[in-house]
């Protein structure tokens, strides 16, 4: 039996003018539109699909990292300030004056120290400086005995409120005294000197910075600068200080 071919029928897509003559298939009008457009609107939504998933990570890691910016930061403890107890330098100045016969040949003068102290148990300081001093000659004479000091102080004393330190100490010093000029006709010569100093103050600490009053007398068990006087004397002083402990 003959087989019957039916026709084909028209597309229902009107041809493009410029491809007029070709057979539909070449010309892609065949294609509906919108299968034509999938793979630009597919690569379109995997685009957005990428960006949404950046968006969404940018603000994850923003919100897990708020907490520790805002977090307060932890205050530093703040180190306590040294007391009496912590090694230090402290600078005294004040006046002289001798007793005996060098207190008659001489008037009131003035002195400048440099001192460091150490702890050495809990209340007891030592101290070790330098400390000079000149007393001018009484009138009508015209010269000064100068004197220069290296000794060391063993210090004791309870501290009161925190910031408070009565104290009495005693030591020892080698001072060399050299009288100018030499031509004034006194009886002092140079020469060397021992003493024993013995001590009683106050302190008062802010923070680290130490001031304090402290009058100190000065027995002289030898001396050679003063070699006709029977009587040399012994030096009185008094003075203001003010220090830093470490």
């Amino acid at each position: 039996m003959a087989r019957t071919l039916s026709p084909p029928r028209p597309s229902s897509v009107a041809a493009h003018p410029r491809c007029a003559g070709f057979p539909t298939f070449l010309s892609g009008n065949n294609v509906p539109p919108k299968n034509r457009e999938a793979p630009r609107r597919t690569r379109e939504g995997a685009f957005m699909n990428r960006r949404c998933g950046w968006g969404t990570g940018t603000l994850a890691a923003a919100l897990l990292a708020s907490p520790a910016v805002a977090e307060t930061p932890r205050a530093v403890k703040a180190q306590p300030a040294p007391g009496f107890g912590a090694s230090g330098l402290t600078v005294r100045s004040g006046v002289t004056t001798w007793s005996g016969n060098v207190g008659r040949e001489t008037g009131v003068g003035a002195f400048l120290a440099l001192l460091g102290e150490v702890p050495i148990a809990s209340g007891v300081g030592l101290e070790l400086g330098y400390e000079g001093s000149a007393n001018g000659y009484a009138e009508p004479r015209r010269g000064t005995l100068w004197r220069h000091n290296g000794g060391l102080l063993a210090k004791a004393g309870p501290t009161l409120f925190s910031q408070w330190k009565p104290f009495v100490g005693a030591g020892a010093g080698v001072s060399y005294f050299h009288p100018t000029p030499m031509d004034v006709g006194t009886a002092f010569e140079k020469g060397w000197g021992a003493e024993v100093p013995l001590a009683a103050g106050l302190e008062y600490r802010h923070n680290g910075v130490t001031a304090g009053l402290r009058a100190t007398y000065r027995v002289l068990v030898a001396r050679d600068f003063a070699p006709n006087s029977a009587d040399v004397g012994n030096l009185f002083s008094a003075d203001l200080s003010l220090g830093a402990r470490f």
